[in-house]
Formats: structure tokens, sequence, C-alpha cells
């Protein structure tokens, strides 16, 4: 394997001067050089733009672009179109790497061969830091089976992220994405099972070499609950792919259900505590009892299925509130919901002040 990769770092650029510079100087000062930089200014209404152009002018490593503004997908499928490495790490435009970054993943590509890395990262939230790294079952594997891949991604938000995989140009294959440009929140996924589908061989290790900034402007932390429906189309793209792949068992989908009632039980969960009036909490709710995927896949509720190695499951209460509140909801006890929730969090709140 060579030992000397040139990586293509890709950026997509939309209002964020305020933390630009941060994230291209963890870029240009990577203690390994072979890459470019592809700045993508999305139709950015601020500074970024001219911040972008300023910096290409100091490293010809950057390459940037000025285009209309069509959302992170499609901003990110014409960063791709540009690259030219052989291997590509995305970077959010608020966040920034590491600088042994590229020098680690250097170093374990060529020792592996694999076609993705997946790596931790630090979660930097106002006041405080964490990190999130991979599980020690998963640190050091070499995944090629497509079953078990499909299970460890597609059963774990948190492997959902682009930023997270340093990933061979070879397993984009130019697919058509635009019936998702309108997408704002899940593209990383929908963009994901094109890298499950055509990466050969999966390499998780323990090393952390990317810094996500809590940005409560960014479209991730905007959540509305005004007027909210609920979207399963990341969800129903999923299992369009596993349909079309024939490798998940049916105890592999009963765990996957699982999963997805337990994302389920969260988004109720903000919904009650963030929708203005009772009444949209209730509209709110009956938007994903009333929703397609609730009925395709979700209505049997949960199902027995062996955890997975690793399987972070909610610990005793919260196991029992969610399977409780699945049954309000399959019952369309709106109400019900809506008052357990405010219980749960006066008692949190009040554990919380002790």
């Amino acid at each position: 394997m060579d030992k000397n990769i040139k990586f293509s770092i890709m950026t997509p650029v939309y209002n964020v001067e305020q933390y630009l510079p941060e994230c291209i100087e963890s870029v240009l000062g990577q203690t390994y050089g072979n890459f470019e930089f592809i700045l993508v200014d999305d139709g950015s209404p601020d500074r970024s733009g001219e911040i972008c152009d300023e910096y290409a002018k100091r490293d010809g490593r950057i390459r940037v672009f000025h285009k209309e503004n069509g959302g992170p997908v499609m901003a990110r499928l014409f960063a791709l179109d540009k690259a030219c490495g052989e291997y590509n790490v995305f970077l959010d435009s608020d966040d920034y790497l590491e600088l042994n970054a590229l020098e680690t993943l250097n170093r374990h590509i060529a020792e592996s061969g694999a076609d993705c890395i997946i790596y931790g990262f630090k979660w930097l939230k106002p006041g405080r830091t964490e990190e999130v790294v991979c599980k020690d079952c998963l640190c050091g594997r070499r995944i090629t089976d497509k079953r078990g891949i499909y299970n460890i991604v597609l059963n774990n938000e948190g492997f959902n992220m682009l930023w997270r995989k340093c990933v061979k140009s070879t397993c984009f294959d130019g697919r058509d994405h635009s019936r998702h440009y309108h997408i704002k929140r899940g593209e990383d996924l929908l963009q994901s099972l094109e890298i499950l589908e055509n990466a050969g061989s999966f390499l998780f290790i323990p090393e952390t070499l990317y810094c996500y900034r809590v940005n409560p402007a960014s479209i991730t932390h905007s959540d509305s609950y005004e007027g909210y429906r609920a979207n399963f189309e990341v969800r129903e793209a999923v299992l369009e792919f596993l349909g079309k792949s024939g490798v998940f068992t049916e105890e592999d989908y009963d765990r996957l259900r699982n999963n997805d009632m337990d994302r389920v039980a969260v988004e109720l969960k903000r919904i009650c505590r963030y929708a203005p009036t009772r009444e949209a909490k209730r509209a709110a709710i009956a938007s994903i009892r009333d929703s397609a995927y609730y009925k395709h896949f979700l209505e049997p509720g949960y199902r027995p299925a062996s955890p997975l190695p690793g399987d972070e499951r909610p610990d005793g209460l919260r196991a029992f509130t969610n399977r409780l509140t699945a049954k309000l909801l399959a019952a369309r006890r709106y109400d019900a919901i809506i008052t357990l929730n405010g219980l749960m969090y006066k008692t949190a709140k009040a554990l919380g002040a002790r």
C-alpha cells in the first residue's frame, strides 16, 4: 500500500465566518502535507467566501469554488466531482481537525488497506468537551462482512456522520442524489449508504481525529417545533437500501425497528418540551403516528432482538418509559404522552437541582 496517500479534504461553507479561520488553519497545520483542500462557498451571505479566497492566495493546496446556495448534499457532491485525491475527508466549516489527523489516517490506511476508516471525535459543547470514541470491541477491527457493517452503522447514529469517515474515492460512484437536495438533516446518512454499498472493508480506529462544535445557529441545532411534521424520508431510504441489498435477517430488522422506536421516543421528548402549545404538541405527535413509515415499519413496536457487541441500550427507567410511550403512541394516547414526558422532565430537573 502506498505510504504517501493524497487526501482530498472537502468543506461546504455557509454563513460561518466566525468559525471558518479555525477550520482552515486546522487543515493547513496538518503534520502530513499531501492533500488538497476543497472549499465550496454555497452562496454564503456573510464574509465566508472572501475568507476562503484570502486563504487560497496563501496556500496553493486550497481550491475554492463559489456557487449558488443548494444545500449540503449538493455542495458535497460538487466537491466530490472536483476532488482528485485517493481518499476523501469530510470537514464541516464550523468544526476542525486534530493536527495529526491525516498522518494518523495515512498510517492506518497503509497498514490495513481499508476502504473506509471510522474514527473518534471531540464533542465541543458550551463550557465542556466530551470525547466519543469507537468501542473497544470495534477498535482495530477490519470488517468486510456487509451484514455486519450494516448492523453496526445503521443501528448507531454516532456512525451516520460523513465527517467521522475517511473514504477511498472509488467508493463514490457518481449516483444521482438530486431527489435529496432539499434534505437539511440526516443527509450524511443518505450519502453514507453509497459508502456502505461500495466499500469492501471498514476499519474502526481508537484515535480521536475530529472536533465537532455544537453551533446553536447550525441547521442541526435549529429545530423549530412550530408547525412540526414528521419526516421519515431518510429512514425510508435506509429501508429501500436494505431491501435491495437482501442481507438483513428478520432479527436484524427487529433490531433496527427497536432502535428507530428509541429515536422516536427521543423525538417525542423534544416535541413535548419545545412545541409551543398543547395543541401543537398533539399535532406533532399525530404526524408521527399517521406517517407512512410508522404504518409500514414501526407499527409492530418493540421486538426481541439480541444486542450487538458494544451496543448501548437505554437504562432500565428509560427503556421502560420508551416502551410505555410506544404503547401510548400506538393507542393514539397523545395527551398521556405529553403528561408522561412532562413528569419525566420535571423529575429530572428536580434531581439535577439537588
